[in-house]
């Protein structure tokens, strides 16, 4: 349609793109603490859980979804999945991490209600964009998630502010966890990362690993460990 000018008319109309989900429950009761497990860009649900089984011998649930937007790997004909579009615009970098946020909480509360989860604690583990995901989300809403594990990921303090010091106050903690060898994204970002959450007042660990811009096993027996230490698992008495 053009108008008396001839130029064109434009407009949108809101158009839902289904998150798909999964959840391993590993033998644990509803309300055992749930672990939200966000995958890197160019992943699936399916991938992430499997670089995350060994976390899986922890009495816990976890729940991974699949990014909502598909996206080619480079080079390559394979898809996966992203959090959000990304163009170097921080206007509108921050725009569709709302947008995402709100489908990651309705995900959330839809997947509670459907497998009966009551969880006793709520984490995000994110990793690369889903960690630049999940921090945003977690720090934002600390009083559904008590706690944040961000993997070759900075976190965006800059635009976070009053709610980190809230996500504080609320007893919030994290953990940090980059490779050494990270060319994506650098080791100083994981480093300004854990020295903004400790100046807020967040409890926060920083692990430091061989390698580059990865999730591997060295990683996931440090996770599993501060999970278990901070949420014991039902046969050990206490909470950290």
């Amino acid at each position: 349609m053009i108008d008396e000018s001839g130029k064109p008319i434009r407009g949108s109309v809101p158009f839902t793109i289904p998150m798909r989900w999964r959840l391993d429950r590993s033998g644990a009761p509803g309300d055992a603490p749930l672990i939200v497990c966000l995958h890197g860009q160019w992943m699936t649900e399916d991938l992430f859980a499997l670089l995350l089984q060994k976390l899986r011998s922890l009495p816990y649930n976890f729940l991974t979804p699949r990014a909502p937007y598909p996206a080619q790997l480079p080079g390559k004909k394979k898809v996966g999945a992203s959090w959000y579009p990304y163009d170097g615009s921080r206007r509108r970098f921050l725009r569709e991490l709302a947008i995402t946020e709100k489908a990651i909480l309705d995900l959330l509360a839809s997947a509670e209600k459907e497998a009966s989860l009551e969880p006793s604690a709520r984490v995000i583990l994110g990793f690369s964009q889903g960690g630049y995901t999940g921090s945003f989300v977690a720090l934002r809403h600390s009083d559904l998630f008590d706690g944040l594990i961000v993997s070759g990921a900075r976190v965006k303090l800059e635009v976070l502010g009053d709610e980190v010091r809230l996500a504080a106050k609320k007893g919030m903690r994290a953990l940090i966890c980059h490779g050494r060898e990270d060319r994506a994204v650098p080791v100083e970002a994981a480093e300004s990362s854990a020295a903004g959450l400790r100046a807020a007042g967040i409890e926060t660990d920083l692990e430091y690993f061989p390698g580059g811009h990865a999730i591997g096993k060295d990683q996931i027996s440090v996770i599993r460990n501060w999970l278990a230490d901070r949420w014991p698992p039902p046969d050990r008495p206490g909470r950290a």
